[in-house]
């Protein structure tokens, strides 16, 4: 155990050395720290089930609470034959280091073997039983897909669109602003979590991976999520950075018109979806009095098209996230200066 915790702190900190100018953003500067299994039981209630917050692939997440008051999320991972170690470590290192806003913040971990008398083959036995957990940053607001809804009800536009530039600003930081690119490869709303303040942050980095110089890849494991991964994947199980984009047209989608909007977009042609959009919106923004509503009523038009080029079949018509936030600041951009014009 005392070899895993010092190859965790000094592989942090390694990185951080290495890694220091590559970052942008930032937003903390501690390391993860070292936490007890005794005292993840004790602020989670026993990992009682109303502490519960989900379940996922490889562990189960719950609230914890300090008693100064402190509210972390506690991830505890499965005991699966064979990934046990493998899987808890990939996830540590793949978060450790990563220092932006909008990717959700790794605070601590437990990684601690003690002897417990089991039940084996009939009889009980002691073993040595090995706790592994992730800790991090509570999201008061939980998973983007609890509050998806369509362009008529939920959240309004300005919310939406800052939703959407923080998960864009997020990968961008992934792709374009590490020593090496990183991909996420499960981006979908589960995985992107909200802020007391409605702030995005992306979570969940189990699948995620390195690429070092390679342009693309054939990979035989299994990725992502039915309905958020790329033709290309499906049909080559080929990997690219193109893969994530695929993925975020989908969930700017999904966040513009509600949970069943990607299936929309597929029964009508591009250009029909596109003003279908900015019509529905245009109607919502009208009544709200929103000024200026044709700068606004652009803005929806302009993110509808660029999560459209995001689900190209073709990965090579996709853009690139640098791209996308470029055309999210000019919308803005034009906002701003029509405000300033009649102010």
């Amino acid at each position: 155990m005392d070899k895993m915790l010092r190859k965790l702190g000094w592989s942090a900190a390694r990185r951080r050395q290495q890694g220091e100018s590559s970052r942008g953003n930032n937003t903390h500067t501690v390391s993860p720290r070292p936490l007890t299994f005794h005292l993840l039981e004790e602020i989670t209630n026993g990992f009682s089930e109303n502490r519960k917050l989900g379940t996922g692939a490889y562990g189960t997440v719950y609230k914890g609470e300090h008693k100064d008051g402190e509210k972390i999320a506690v991830k505890m991972l499965h005991d699966i034959l064979g990934l046990d170690n493998e899987q808890f470590e990939k996830e540590y290192f793949n978060l450790a280091d990563l220092d932006h806003k909008n990717i959700v913040r790794l605070v601590g971990y437990c990684y601690e073997t003690r002897r417990e008398c089991v039940p084996y083959d009939g009889r009980m036995v002691f073993a040595d039983i090995t706790k592994r957990a992730l800790c991090f940053e509570y999201m008061r607001n939980g998973g983007l897909d609890k509050c998806l809804s369509d362009e008529t009800s939920g959240h309004d536009w300005c919310t939406r669109y800052s939703i959407i530039k923080g998960i864009c600003e997020g990968l961008k930081y992934l792709h374009e602003e590490l020593e090496y690119p990183m991909y996420h490869l499960d981006l979908k709303p589960a995985n992107i979590l909200l802020d007391e303040k409605l702030m995005p942050k992306i979570a969940d980095f189990g699948l995620s991976r390195f690429f070092r110089g390679e342009q693309s890849q054939i990979t035989k494991s299994a990725i992502g999520t039915h309905g958020y991964v790329p033709p290309e994947y499906i049909d080559a199980s080929v990997l690219s950075i193109k893969f994530d984009i695929f993925s975020l047209g989908v969930v700017i989608i999904k966040i513009m018109t509600g949970p069943m909007g990607y299936f929309r977009s597929a029964e009508m042609s591009a250009k029909q979806f596109i003003e279908l959009v900015r019509t529905n919106w245009r109607k919502r923004l009208r009544a709200a009095s929103v000024y200026p509503l044709e700068s606004y009523s652009e803005q929806v038009k302009r993110c509808t098209e660029i999560a459209v080029s995001c689900v190209e079949a073709d990965r090579s018509k996709r853009p690139s996230i640098g791209e996308i936030v470029n055309k999210l600041n000019e919308t803005e951009t034009i906002i701003r200066n029509e405000n300033q014009v009649h102010s």
